[in-house]
């Protein structure tokens, strides 16, 4: 799976727009931005605007089905809720300078990485409003650290029309019976995403997405399965819409063995775009 690296035009773009200090210029505080260490439970309220023919943003999918599969290797040694690599709300993010876009990296691609633009039904390049960074964490504090640095971009604010249908991002992996994630953790906004069937993050891909209505039927297997052990967990298939969008920005992180990936590298997770 790919270690992406900048371009020198991107370094050399970014490095243009720090101060002496070394900040990234544009990091004044963003009107959807949280604070480093802290989520704010209400900001993905649902927009009270309708779609498509008068649908609430937190429509169920209507004749929607789900289904489960079995987990490979031992389950999480915690609570998912409790989990910083499963319920990404818990190590927090803050807003970032940076391209609102696509930008160009070098280094190794893997053709079967999961690709963004499918999260839309419409399989679109939407407007990103905003870019931020996700907290790393400090496992022996179990408490947030400071923005994760090795990318200048962990997390973009894609832009959505609530009430959207959401799904998995297409990619080119089977994790058996023709699913292509499980669902490792849900909640009323949220929602992880695994392309292996591993009960953790640390091999493979894994996709955080915050600011989603996830479907109850979907949210309600997850909490059966979570409550009964994880042995099995709910699977997905590519394409398969999980949510809608409750306003009008989803939050959208990906992972790939573990480390948080610049989601905006057009080589990597939005080929061909």
């Amino acid at each position: 799976m790919p270690k992406i690296a900048p371009t020198v035009a991107v370094v050399a773009a970014y490095l243009a727009g720090c101060t002496v200090g070394g900040s990234p210029s544009g990091m004044a505080a963003d009107a959807g931005a949280t604070a480093p260490d802290a989520f704010a439970p209400d900001a993905f309220a649902p927009d009270a605007s309708s779609f498509d023919g008068g649908l609430a943003p937190c429509e169920p999918i209507g004749g929607a089905t789900y289904a489960t599969l079995s987990t490979a290797g031992p389950v999480s040694d915690r609570p998912a809720s409790e989990h910083p690599d499963l319920n990404i709300k818990l190590r927090g993010w803050s807003a970032t300078g940076g391209a609102t876009g696509l930008i160009d990296l070098d280094g190794p691609t893997d053709p079967r990485a999961p690709q963004l633009a499918t999260v839309f039904a419409d399989d679109r390049v939407p407007a990103f409003a905003a870019n931020y960074r996700v907290n790393d964490w400090d496992w022996q504090a179990g408490e947030p650290a400071g923005p994760i640095s090795a990318w200048e971009v962990t997390m973009v604010a894609m832009a959505t029309t609530p009430g959207e249908l959401i799904e998995v991002p297409v990619s080119g992996y089977d994790i058996g019976d023709g699913f292509q994630v499980r669902v490792l953790y849900a909640d009323d906004d949220s929602i992880t995403l695994k392309y292996t069937r591993e009960d953790n993050v640390v091999s493979g891909y894994a996709l955080h997405v915050v600011g989603v209505c996830v479907d109850p039927a979907l949210r309600d297997l997850y909490a059966t399965s979570d409550a009964a052990g994880r042995a099995e967990l709910p699977a997905l298939r590519a394409d398969q819409a999980f949510g809608r969008a409750r306003s009008s920005r989803l939050l959208v992180a990906i992972r790939d063995t573990g480390q948080f990936m610049d989601p905006r590298s057009r080589k990597d997770w939005w080929q061909g775009r």
